[in-house]
């Protein structure tokens, strides 16, 4: 490797290192608005999360994202926008192993649904908000 090669490198390691911690940077900067209440400032610092995350190949990282940004509209009291998310969800964190949260997200799910049949936002055999 050449010195020209080495320094190349390190600067790629380097952007990469940058775009990760900014990943985390918005995921905690998303924990601390919804700490604080805002829920619209916290869904939208986990969307950009969530989507470096992906990028990066993170899928830990981008399923958590996705159960939060649900977590956010659930505390709006938007299960419609929420289900979505649950439903991106699941199957990543059970293929990731990630017991504990695959239960959290599949009973807010369970909830998410029983409210929207309850108000008519679900139709017979259909898995999501209804779509018009």
């Amino acid at each position: 490797m050449t010195m020209q090669e080495g320094s190349r490198a390190l600067g790629e390691g380097a952007a990469r290192r940058q775009q990760q911690d900014q990943a985390y940077f918005l995921d905690l900067l998303g924990d601390s608005q919804g700490g604080l209440g805002r829920y619209e400032a916290a869904i939208e610092a986990y969307r950009q999360a969530a989507q470096a995350f992906e990028a990066q190949g993170a899928r830990c990282s981008y399923a958590l994202c996705l159960l939060k940004i649900a977590d956010g509209y659930l505390a709006l009291h938007e299960p419609w926008h929420a289900v979505g998310y649950l439903e991106a969800c699941l199957p990543l964190l059970q293929e990731l192993g990630l017991t504990r949260h695959f239960g959290l997200a599949q009973g807010r799910l369970t909830g998410c649904r029983a409210k929207l049949a309850q108000v008519g936002l679900l139709g017979q055999g259909r898995t999501g908000p209804c779509r018009g």
